[in-house]
């Protein structure tokens, strides 16, 4: 599962009350981008407008326009269906904001293979969870990580649900546990999740045995060869003995003749 998320907001402090010290309005306008299969086929573009912690519209790629919620939110809708600009600009958005950002997150990011003794950096998504407090944290061989540390902000997935995304910048270290730990209040304990480390040891024990193939098939060859031109030296000797035996026995069968 992948997901891409951007959001702006703006506040809203009216002259009546600014001075009353009554606080102000928050609208934010959140742009998300929500995928689960490797050729994005499935992207999904949803644009969420929330005033005061509301949703007052969403567009819903799947769709194809905005839904409003309560009165202000259906008019608003109704409002953004007409303009033929937004429509068609929702459209195009699905490919140059969800699409664009998703592929080069994969080449940056995702495709990118970690290695033992290479500077790496290590992703855990905390999804789906309520309430919003949660705790993240990194641990190598069982000793908490205080630096290197990067946390997204919690974001809410507008089901009342949130999600967060931490990650660790490291140089891995072959033996060595790299642990995610979250705590949250609906788990009865810590929930420890290990990193894999089988891809790095796959990866090096294939290196290690394609070097010693390569070495093993060099060493035979190298065998071979000067085998082979042993043979072809004992050969040639042989040759070499055989044809001057048989000239000097030709010379003197010559010379018995003449006599």
């Amino acid at each position: 599962f992948g997901s891409s998320f951007c959001s702006q907001s703006h506040l809203y402090d009216p002259p009546e009350t600014r001075d009353r010290n009554r606080g102000g309005y928050v609208y934010q306008a959140m742009y998300d981008c929500e995928y689960g299969e490797d050729d994005l086929s499935d992207m999904v573009f949803l644009v969420k407008n929330v005033f005061n912690k509301e949703i007052v519209t969403l567009y819903d790629s799947r769709v194809g326009k905005y839904v409003g919620f309560g009165e202000m939110g259906m008019r608003n809708a109704d409002h953004y269906n007409s303009q033929r600009w937004k429509m068609a600009l929702r459209k195009i958005q699905v490919e140059i904001v969800c699409r664009y950002n998703a592929k080069y997150y994969q080449r940056s990011i995702r495709d990118r293979k970690a290695d033992y003794g290479e500077q790496s950096v290590l992703e855990c998504s905390v999804l789906g969870f309520f309430p919003q407090e949660v705790r993240v944290r990194w641990l190598r061989d069982g000793v908490e990580v205080t630096s290197d540390v990067l946390s997204s902000d919690i974001i809410a997935n507008g089901d009342w649900s949130f999600q967060l995304h931490s990650f660790l910048e490291l140089i891995p270290r072959r033996g060595e546990r790299v642990t995610c730990r979250v705590d949250h209040s609906s788990l009865q304990e810590n929930l420890d999740v290990d990193w894999d480390t089988y891809p790095l040891d796959a990866k090096r024990l294939k290196k290690t045995l394609g070097i010693t193939s390569f070495l093993f098939g060099f060493s035979a060859a190298l065998f071979g060869g000067a085998y082979y031109w042993w043979k072809k030296r004992c050969a040639d000797i042989s040759v070499h003995v055989a044809q001057s035996f048989v000239s000097d026995c030709f010379t003197d069968l010559q010379g018995f003749y003449d006599i």
